[in-house]
């Protein structure tokens, strides 16, 4: 398993000798009323190696379209949820299984408990409803559980140098899945008025309160306890100033992450592309 604060400073030196000069979009602000934040992106994940021991494991592939969504609701409260549609391929000793269609539906409510000159801090609260595909599958596309998450989200301005974040939170899953905290840091700023970066650790460590152990319910990505850190790397660019196309504002980005450590789980890479609106 790799150090993640070694595997943290690398990207993050890179970022700061690069430098900027506006704050990009972060998740600990809570936007005002009437204001949002859309993206539509395409993503090809790609695994062909494993976090611990799984005889027989060859790849597991999943070309998905996802969508991501956010408004400000007005008294310091935003409302945000995520879809999306998968098509999944897995091998296991020369034996292949598919599956298509929606995954989890995630929904959430954000609150701003702090927002100040010095930093912003606010809660949010998440429901996973595993309602739109069929758990019984033989490569379902979820575990088949809710899932309930509060978390923490801390964000402060650097002015110039952009912005920093991190976040900290315990999901509780229903049924026999292990518990897991979440945690994750992150860096961005905008080197122009359009063009912006962001990178990110994002990490899940199991409760390991598992009621049944299984390394997986025919799903590799979906195992019942599993430790994961992805470092995501995101360039962007925003079309325009904020009401040249109607209220909001257009952009593109190109996001690259990978899995650099865990247990009992995948470690791959994903590709990804996105289309962004706010308003």
């Amino acid at each position: 398993m790799k150090n993640p604060v070694k595997v943290l400073s690398a990207p993050l030196l890179v970022s700061f000798l690069i430098g900027g000069s506006q704050m990009a979009h972060a998740g600990a602000w809570v936007g005002e009323k009437g204001s949002g934040y859309h993206k539509i992106a395409y993503n090809a994940f790609d695994a062909d190696d494993f976090f611990g021991d799984n005889d027989g494991f060859e790849n597991f592939q999943n070309d998905s379209i996802s969508y991501y969504f956010e408004t400000g609701l007005g008294n310091k409260l935003a409302l945000f949820g995520s879809l999306s549609l998968q098509d999944l391929e897995q091998t296991i000793s020369g034996q292949e299984t598919s599956s298509s269609g929606l995954s989890d539906l995630e929904l959430g409510l954000r609150y701003s408990l702090v927002d100040s000159s010095a930093y912003v801090l606010s809660a949010a609260f998440t429901f996973k409803a595993p309602y739109l595909y069929d758990e019984d599958d033989d490569l379902p596309r979820g575990n088949g559980q809710e899932d309930y998450e509060g978390r923490l989200l801390f964000g402060k301005s650097l002015n110039k140098y952009g912005y920093f974040g991190a976040e900290l939170g315990y999901r509780l899953r229903s049924g026999t899945p292990s518990d897991e905290i979440r945690y994750l840091l992150e860096y961005g700023f905008n080197a122009t008025e359009n063009l912006y970066f962001r990178t990110k650790l994002d990490g899940t460590e199991s409760a390991n309160n598992a009621s049944v152990f299984l390394n997986n319910n025919g799903n590799l990505s979906t195992p019942q306890e599993f430790d994961l850190g992805k470092w995501e790397l995101t360039a962007g660019w925003n079309f325009g100033k904020p009401g040249r196309y109607g209220r909001g504002k257009y952009g593109i980005e190109f996001t690259y992450t990978k899995d650099v450590y865990g247990d009992n789980t995948l470690d791959g890479e994903t590709f990804q592309i996105g289309i962004t609106y706010s308003h």
